[in-house]
C-alpha cells in the first residue's frame, strides 16, 4: 500500500531530486524560497493578520502572538515565537486530515480522542465543527500542552486536555524538549520526563465508544497497533493516523485490518492512513 502521487508538487520534488539535489548549496537555497513561499501562501489564505503571522517566525518576536484563523471561523490562535506553533497552522489546514471520516461525520460524532494534539489546533478545528463532541486531546509536551488548553478555551466545557505520553503502560517516560522541534517531539529518549499514559488509561477518561481518533506520535503506534497490544482498539470506529520510521502503510494496514477496520490510505498527507471499523453504520 503506498501514497498515491501526481500531484505537480510531487512531479517538481522528483525533478528537482533527480536533476539538483548533487548541488548542495542550490539545493538549500531552493528549500528555504520554498518554505518561504509556502508561510507567505498560508499567511494569506489563513488569516486576515498576515503580519503578526509572518512576525511569529521571525528572529523579532518575543512573545505570543494571536491571529485570527479563518477555517476556524476567525476565532484566535496563540502562537509562540521560536517554535513551530506556525508550521504546524499551515500543515494542518493545508492537508485537512484532522476530522473524522465522511461516513462518521454523516452518522453524527459523539466523542473524539486526539493523540499528539500538540498546540490544540486539531482539536480546536474538530470542536468548532462537531458541536455536539466531546474530545479528549493527550500532549507529550508540558509547553505544548498549556498552549492547546488556551487555544481551545472556548470549548473548555467538553474538551479536556491530558498532558503526557501516549505509550504501552504507566508510568514516566523520556523525551527531549528541544525548543524549535515542538511539532514532532518523541518519547523514549532525552532528557525531559513526561508522564506516561496506556491506552486503557487514556480510555477511562472516556465513556462509551470513541466515533473517531486521530493519532500522530511520533512512532509509538507500531507498540500499539499490534497483536494483544491492540485489543484497546475494540472501542474504537474510526481512526486516522500518520506512520513513522520502519512502520509502514502495510504494515499499519494489515494491523488495522486484523482489527476490524477497512484500511485506505490517505494521499493529502505523506504516511497518512485511515481505518473505518466494517459494519459502522448510521445512528
Amino acid at each position: 500500500m503506498t501514497r498515491p502521487t501526481g500531484h505537480w508538487t510531487d512531479h517538481l520534488r522528483h525533478a528537482w531530486q533527480a536533476s539538483f539535489h548533487r548541488f548542495a548549496p542550490l539545493d538549500r537555497l531552493a528549500h528555504r524560497a520554498y518554505f518561504h513561499y509556502q508561510r507567505v501562501l498560508y499567511a494569506v489564505r489563513l488569516t486576515p493578520d498576515v503580519l503578526p503571522y509572518l512576525l511569529v517566525e521571525s528572529h523579532w518576536a518575543r512573545h505570543p502572538i494571536s491571529v485570527r484563523v479563518r477555517p476556524l471561523g476567525g476565532r484566535r490562535i496563540m502562537l509562540r515565537p521560536g517554535t513551530t506553533d506556525a508550521e504546524m497552522l499551515r500543515d494542518t489546514f493545508r492537508d485537512n486530515v484532522h476530522p473524522p471520516q465522511p461516513e462518521i461525520a454523516a452518522r453524527g460524532v459523539r466523542t473524539i480522542v486526539d493523540l499528539g494534539a500538540n498546540a490544540g489546533v486539531t482539536v480546536a478545528a474538530n470542536a468548532l465543527a462537531f458541536p455536539d463532541a466531546r474530545i479528549l486531546a493527550v500532549e507529550l509536551d508540558a509547553g505544548n500542552a498549556a498552549a492547546a488548553r488556551r487555544n481551545t478555551a472556548p470549548w473548555a466545557d467538553r474538551v479536556q486536555i491530558l498532558h503526557g505520553a501516549v505509550w504501552h503502560e504507566d508510568g514516566t517516560v523520556p523525551y527531549n524538549p528541544e525548543a524549535g522541534h515542538e511539532y514532532g517531539l518523541r518519547a523514549g529518549a532525552g532528557t525531559g520526563i513526561a508522564p506516561a499514559h496506556s491506552m486503557e488509561t487514556i480510555l477511562s477518561h472516556v465513556d462509551g465508544r470513541v466515533d473517531y481518533m486521530k493519532m500522530d506520535i511520533e512512532g509509538v503506534e507500531a507498540r500499539l497497533l499490534s497483536g494483544e497490544a491492540a485489543r484497546w482498539l475494540e472501542r474504537v470506529d474510526s481512526i486516522g493516523l500518520q506512520v513513522h520510521d520502519d512502520y509502514t502503510l502495510d504494515d499499519c494496514a494489515r494491523d488495522l485490518e486484523a482489527a476490524g477496520f477497512r484500511a485506505r490510505v490517505d494521499p493529502r498527507r505523506t504516511n497518512y492512513i485511515v481505518g473505518v471499523r466494517t459494519g459502522t453504520s448510521a445512528r
